[in-house]
């Protein structure tokens, strides 16, 4: 059987599921989700939707984010624990020890760096975005699709294509978008909410880091530092970092961004590319993974370290030998 039916076949059988997506969630994981979650209780099950880090304000429109768990208590056991776009265990973060508890652990991933680890195992990575492979697996579990569900699907499609502007915009993705659309889930909908409607501190920030940006390796690599400092001064938290990776990569020239925030505890890496480099590859090489145009890590060392380090492996995937100083913006 192959894996995809395989565990069509392992949810169908299960009362209890476990749905996990991964640390720092997007669009994808929690849209693909929430619709098998809601498709599993059609079926009567009883399916648990759970995201250690919660879900971001953006995402919060999706049909059943409020009832997203960020921690599962010891006691409780599952059939099956699914996990949507985890390339390793660690990437479920406080939810990975619930994972393993399960009878049966299932993972989904489009990620071309999955390591497997559970016990069955369906990778595409040709597929736009989880939330297409889910949308066939709720088809073959024999359920038809509401509106809610739509959007929630949808929402993984227009996320995980960058509003349909990435490589793996395929045909098959706007043609999944369209069966979507006609049940009555709406990509203006989509757009608004993620890409719309920022508040105010988070556009502050981005002003913030948009001054700060240095040109690397002949302008083909653009970063930008976030420190605690920034955060205070334009009353924005760590929430609002997301996109100014991407409007970095939109300066002409740019091959790949890289946005740096020093968090209390750790730094985080958030990586864009295009024209052919690989965000993916400088990610795994930080330790982290993603997408060949989106991805990010959580390297361990200090600020300076990091993005020295980083600048190091940007220069080989943009195709510069030799560093050198920023170029002036």
């Amino acid at each position: 059987m192959e894996p995809r039916a395989a565990i069509a076949q392992a949810l169908a059988d299960s009362v209890r599921a476990l749905i996990v997506g991964h640390v720092a969630p997007d669009g994808d994981c929690l849209g693909a989700g929430l619709a098998l979650g809601a498709a599993l209780r059609r079926l009567g099950k009883t399916a648990v939707v759970a995201c250690a880090d919660g879900v971001p304000a953006s995402l919060r429109f999706l049909p059943g984010a409020g009832a997203v768990a960020t921690a599962v208590a010891d006691d409780e056991a599952f059939d099956v624990a699914v996990t949507l776009e985890c390339a390793t265990l660690p990437r479920a973060g406080a939810l990975a020890g619930a994972v393993r508890r399960a009878r049966l652990v299932a993972a989904i991933d489009h990620h071309p760096d999955h390591v497997p680890y559970a016990d069955l195992t369906d990778v595409d990575p040709r597929a736009p975005a989880v939330g297409a492979m889910v949308a066939d697996l709720i088809r073959r579990l024999g359920v038809s699709l509401d509106r809610a569900m739509a959007l929630n699907l949808l929402t993984a499609v227009v996320t995980d294509t960058g509003a349909f502007r990435y490589a793996n915009a395929t045909p098959g993705a706007l043609r999944l978008a369209a069966d979507l659309m006609a049940y009555g889930a709406s990509v203006h909908e989509v757009v608004r909410a993620v890409y719309e409607e920022q508040p105010v501190q988070a556009v502050r920030l981005l002003g913030t880091a948009l001054t700060g940006v240095a040109l690397h390796h002949n302008g083909r690599v653009a970063t930008a530092v976030l420190t605690p400092a920034a955060l205070a001064a334009t009353g924005a938290s760590w929430e609002d970092t997301s996109g100014i990776a991407a409007a970095l990569r939109g300066i002409a020239g740019v091959r790949l961004a890289m946005v740096f925030e020093e968090r209390e505890d750790r730094i985080r890496v958030s990586l864009r590319s295009r024209d052919g480099a690989r965000a993916d590859r400088v990610a795994r090489a930080l330790g982290g993974g993603g997408h060949p145009e989106a991805a990010g890590a959580e390297p361990a060392g200090g600020l300076e370290e990091v993005v020295a380090l980083a600048l190091d492996l940007a220069a080989a995937e943009v195709g510069v030998v030799d560093d050198e100083q920023p170029a002036p913006v």
